[in-house]
């Protein structure tokens, strides 16, 4: 699992670089007076809510506009009370439900008419997913504000030891390396898991944990070429599908390769396991990956990086990976003069070349393909890869419902606690995928 050498840039190309697509390394610049009327930012979304406020002033210094950021916090179809603003910042679930309601204005004029946003310089699968609706029409109503997805943190003194490879190889009859499905990651794990030295294979997020959303139980199930609903819209027929069924068995067996308890950890735990060496590789999120590469580097650790793979069925192979995209988008009782310019200056690519050194995620092109911003950190080149096979769990006015019901369902099948039947998996199954079209219908879940 040995990763080719860093680029080694000298001065000179990276000033090229941003002489290329910053032009003079200046922010663009804004019409209007600065000291007209400010600009207001609702945030649907708590955890973006320092993220914007360090942008609302890093703007507020550049052009002198003064901007107000009001949290707002509505579940279900309602849209905050219709608090008024310029741009509002939610969570991918969220926007369907402000562009339902009519609180946000279609982008796809303003995305083929300015020069810096448009359809070219946004990452196209990004886009769909947080912006459009109804989906397949190709109305976007956001713009991906900030990105992250799940990935696989490893111990490379151990994945990376030719000894260690030497008796892979010898167990398994192929190369240890980067996985290329989960039948292979599943191997890796066992492989690692020795009760001797106190060592579990892997870890990652429970769904009795704090951040059940972490779990990667949704990237198995899509990588198994199953999801929650089809074509239909409908989850009966698919989220009680055979290969859910295949999916749930592969999760579960994933799973016995965690420490004891670990279905009630959440991000925290995992990086917790990974600095205290009590598991071979994690799986979390890109966000988290900073905060593990510092205290890796404060305890003399060594870890490597990698995307979660797909997998190989007899009908096919499938890969997606869970994602966690915020989108910001304009809102029709507000300013579109001021909101625009916003938008021209924040997807500039300074500013989200900036985004990117203070540990955040860009979704600019220009930004993500350049040597300066795939080398900037070990984990950076398995970022864009990550998000254009992304996939996120339900969206809409039913978000949070139907994400428990399929939650509940996930954590009866892999519960430690017992040892569920195939057949009593798909049991589980199709009293879920009945609910889920119950609730979608505008039904009650039922206990």
């Amino acid at each position: 699992m040995k990763f080719r050498p860093l680029f080694i840039l000298s001065p000179f190309v990276i000033l090229v670089f941003f002489l290329l697509i910053c032009g003079c390394i200046s922010s663009p610049s804004l019409s209007g007076n600065p000291d007209s009327a400010g600009i207001t930012i609702l945030v649907d979304d708590p955890h973006a809510l320092d993220m914007v406020q360090n942008l609302g002033r890093e703007y507020e210094n550049k052009t002198g506009v003064s901007v107000s950021i009001k949290q707002v916090q509505s579940t279900g179809d309602d849209v905050a009370s219709h608090q008024k603003g310029d741009l509002l910042i939610a969570g991918i679930s969220r926007i369907p439900v402000y562009a339902s309601k009519g609180r946000l204005e279609p982008l796809n004029t303003f995305l083929s008419t300015n020069s810096t946003v448009n359809w070219s310089v946004i990452e196209r699968p990004s886009l769909n997913m947080v912006g459009e609706y109804p989906e397949h029409t190709g109305t976007i109503y956001a713009l991906p504000f900030s990105q992250d997805a799940l990935g696989i943190v490893y111990r490379s003194d151990l994945l990376d030891d030719p000894k260690e490879s030497a008796a892979f190889c010898i167990t398994y009859g192929y190369p240890l390396g980067v996985p290329g499905s989960y039948s292979e990651l599943k191997d890796i794990a066992e492989f690692f898991s020795r009760n001797s030295s106190n060592l579990a294979g892997i870890g990652f997020a429970g769904l009795g944990g704090s951040d059940p959303i972490s779990s990667p139980w949704l990237s198995i199930v899509t990588s198994y070429g199953s999801a929650i609903s089809g074509a239909s819209d409908k989850a009966a027929g698919t989220w009680n599908s055979s290969r859910t069924v295949t999916a749930m068995t592969a999760m579960r067996n994933l799973s016995r390769y965690e420490p004891s308890g670990a279905e009630k950890w959440g991000d925290k735990d995992v990086a917790i396991a990974l600095d205290s060496g009590t598991i071979a590789m994690g799986v979390t999120w890109f966000s988290q990956f900073p905060d593990i590469q510092s205290a890796a580097e404060e305890h003399n650790l060594s870890f490597g990086y990698i995307p979660l793979p797909g997998e190989i069925t007899a009908d096919g192979s499938f890969r997606a990976i869970t994602v966690r995209i915020d989108g910001i988008g304009l809102l029709k009782d507000g300013s579109q003069d001021r909101a625009k310019e916003f938008l021209t200056w924040f997807y500039s690519p300074a500013v989200q070349f900036s985004l990117a050194e203070s540990g955040h995620q860009p979704a600019l092109l220009t930004v993500l393909d350049s040597y300066p911003y795939l080398n900037m950190n070990p984990f950076n080149r398995a970022l864009p890869e990550s998000m254009r096979v992304g996939v996120s769990a339900e969206k809409g006015q039913y978000a949070d419902e139907v994400r428990n019901v399929t939650e509940n369902a996930v954590n009866a099948i892999i519960s430690p606690e017992g040892n569920v039947s195939q057949e009593e998996i798909l049991k589980i199954l199709d009293t879920s995928a009945g609910v889920i079209d119950s609730i979608r219908q505008g039904g009650v879940s039922k206990p």
